[in-house]
């Protein structure tokens, strides 16, 4: 009994040495966020190639490499019957706006909506990045085509 005690408090002390330095060590904590960021891209490109394989509703976004204030999102469900809707303005064309454009201009930083019949085209504000506005856009538009 006393050597499994010893041995316990030997453990904890070295767990305690070690997150002491992993908690202090700011390169390793650079690099652990790092993996972190590494492990959401691989996570969220694993979840694409099982809705690819899976036969499922699919989506891909591309910004604008050369106006990056511009990102289309590429759907496998059609968003509209007309080849392009406009909406410059929250209040353009009100009669012909379906609820996720309403939503689309809902998230705070979105500028303006373009619709055709598999595509959204969006603009932002350019005091937005489209890291902190994708992941509620995505949310938007994986809603919009779940609910049909």
């Amino acid at each position: 009994m006393k050597f499994l005690r010893s041995l316990t408090a030997r453990i904890r002390r070295a767990v305690r040495y070690r997150w002491e330095r992993i908690t202090t060590n700011m390169p390793l904590r650079m690099k652990v966020g790092r993996f972190g960021i590494w492990l959401v891209k691989i996570g969220r490109t694993l979840q694409v190639c099982y809705a690819n394989w899976n036969s499922e509703l699919r989506m891909k976004v591309e910004v604008d490499r050369t106006i990056s204030d511009y990102c289309t999102i590429h759907v496998s469900e059609e968003i509209s019957q007309r080849k392009a809707l406009s909406f410059p303005s929250p209040t353009a064309q009100s009669d012909k706006a379906t609820p996720m454009v309403h939503a689309l201009f809902g998230i705070k930083g979105v500028a303006a909506v373009t619709l055709s019949r598999y595509e959204i085209h969006i603009m932002k504000g350019r005091v937005f990045s489209w890291q902190e506005l994708l992941p509620s856009i995505e949310k938007v538009v994986m809603e919009h085509l779940t609910a049909k």
